[in-house]
């Protein structure tokens, strides 16, 4: 049986005396869209930085690929194949083209200008305005960006964060059949999100937290008839 994408066993965080995460098990299986909701304040996104190695955990194991990674910095999980998708992050003062320059660092410099291109080819509206300021783009726009920086990472896992966040719902599908589109090349996906609809709308799997650890796990299609439940989940107060 192939080792999971990404796996988290046993995680504990804290920052100074206040511990955050308990406990924490959840795992992406090799090619799986998987999300993680629950309301603010349950631990998201003190996981998403331990996952990505922005954070050290004070127990437990990470796993990426089926590699020990829980003492790798962030920079090498990049190299080993993670890239992390956060807000709509940018140097505004940069055109789009040299934004997503920056981020060749991941792969070697005789490939960096290919995977700038093959970026810009699933990105045809960044294409369009390659030259102008990143400052100058839409909150849309500027999500793709993000993602086309992630993509020229060649990343074999891809954790997103809030993708839906403050972004029109015509412009939040079509980022969502984005994200299907490159799961369909075979890349892994945790997807953080607080709009519950978002995320079983896309996800195999969703993982609820609550109070620092997961409260629930279940398949979109268990849920589809259980608003009740779902209400209590998104609500923090599983049953």
């Amino acid at each position: 049986m192939p080792a999971d994408a990404l796996s988290v066993t046993g995680v504990e965080a804290a920052y100074g005396p206040v511990q955050v995460l308990f406990g924490v098990d959840l795992r992406v299986a090799p090619g799986e869209l998987v999300g993680l909701c629950g309301p603010n304040g349950v631990g998201k996104s003190t996981l998403l930085r331990v996952l990505c190695g922005l954070h050290r955990p004070s127990a437990g194991r990470v796993d990426l690929l089926g590699a020990d990674v829980t003492a790798v910095s962030a920079v090498r999980r990049v190299r080993l194949g993670l890239s992390t998708v956060v807000g709509q992050a940018a140097f505004g003062s940069l055109s789009v083209l040299d934004n997503l320059r920056l981020h060749g660092y991941a792969v070697a410099p005789a490939r960096s200008r290919e995977a700038v291109d093959a970026a810009l080819a699933v990105f045809p509206r960044l294409a369009q305005r390659a030259q102008q300021p990143a400052s100058t783009l839409s909150g849309g726009e500027r999500q793709m960006l993000v993602l086309a920086k992630a993509l020229i990472q060649q990343p074999r896992v891809l954790l997103v964060d809030e993708l839906s966040l403050g972004l029109a719902p015509i412009v939040v599908g079509g980022l969502l059949e984005m994200l299907r589109r490159l799961n369909a090349t075979g890349m892994s996906i945790l997807v953080v999100e607080q709009s519950v609809n978002v995320a079983l709308s896309l996800v195999d799997r969703v993982y609820f937290m609550e109070r620092g650890t997961i409260a629930a796990e279940h398949r979109p299609a268990d849920l589809a008839a259980r608003p009740d439940l779902v209400r209590s989940l998104v609500l923090g107060g599983h049953a």
